[in-house]
């Protein structure tokens, strides 16, 4: 929406303001700034055009400082407005403001302009953006979600046939979660969601990814790993989990741990289904041995893990 539009002075002639339309036809309007940078008013093309159209008003006013003929009360709109308000802004002041434009600032100091059309770009752009966020990032804890994970998955799988490296996924289910969310109720449940998803993060290499598939299961996909790389961070992710979970309610939350399954492209699958498939039976054998670990998928038989816990 911004556009680097160079502010005149106060000071400077009228006529040299006009030069500046002629010598550029993209300036639908010129910004007036005093001598601290600051907004003071705005020239629109189109009225000073049509004003030095007639007989003898360059010869009168040409040589006047163009405050005297610029608009002194333009928009004038903050950078960090939101892109809904700028656009009920301009809609109450009238259609001609789609045309001549606004100013934008920063620090109350000039910073460039803007127009209508930029400003519907900008709106499309938006909800493009947004509706991309819809389809793609969980809305509770802004990770990725199946639909994305998928999507680079199916990536991280291409590149890896090519450069013949390793994928480790590891599949997380909490231990726990649904005697939290029964006892304080779903906004708890929710926030707990929220902080296990920061742990995530902060548990993983720049470059993985963390991904929630839904309720309280939690993918994490390792490019260029391998089968020691994954226990590290597995049980970087179970000592995370463990820790205390300050929620707002009476006490710090300690009954949370996780339970991990991993597998590893391509040995122990040779697609996406079968990989999430490998890693998720994982997850279910390190509930089934007591909780609070992780266990490796067996490729020998889908039915037996091995494994070990943190």
């Amino acid at each position: 929406m911004l556009r680097e539009v160079p502010a005149v002075k106060e000071d400077t002639s009228s006529n040299s303001v006009l030069a500046l339309f002629h010598q550029d036809k993209q300036l639908y309007s010129l910004p007036v700034v005093n001598e601290k940078h600051k907004p003071v008013g705005m020239v629109v093309r189109q009225e000073i055009t049509e004003t030095f159209s007639k007989p003898y008003i360059k010869e009168l006013v040409g040589d006047k400082p163009i405050s005297s003929m610029m608009n002194r009360n333009p928009i004038i709109v903050d950078h960090n407005t939101a892109i809904e308000d700028v656009a009920r802004i301009i809609l109450d002041a009238g259609i001609q403001y789609m045309v001549s434009g606004f100013i934008i600032t920063r620090d109350a100091k000039y910073l460039g302009m803007g127009n209508g059309y930029d400003l519907i770009n900008e709106i499309i752009n938006h909800r493009q953006k947004h509706l991309f966020d819809l389809a793609h990032f969980d809305q509770l804890t802004n990770l990725p979600n199946r639909t994305l994970l998928l999507d680079r998955l199916a990536q991280a799988i291409s590149i890896s046939s090519r450069t013949n490296r390793k994928i480790s996924l590891l599949f997380i289910d909490l231990d726990g979660f649904k005697l939290v969310n029964d006892t304080y109720g779903h906004d708890v449940g929710d926030r707990l969601l929220i902080e296990v998803g920061k742990r995530l993060l902060s548990s993983i290499r720049e470059g993985d990814t963390v991904a929630r598939l839904g309720g309280d299961e939690f993918v994490v996909t390792m490019l260029e790993s391998n089968l020691p790389l994954a226990i590290i961070v597995a049980k970087r992710i179970l000592e995370s989990l463990k820790l205390p979970y300050d929620l707002g309610v009476d006490e710090a939350i300690t009954s949370i741990s996780g339970s991990i399954g991993i597998a590893e492209y391509p040995d122990h699958a040779r697609n996406i289904e079968d990989l999430l498939s490998a890693a998720d039976k994982a997850m279910y054998a390190a509930k089934n041995q007591g909780k609070n670990q992780f266990t490796i998928f067996s490729p020998e038989n889908h039915d037996q893990f091995m494994g070990g816990g943190s």
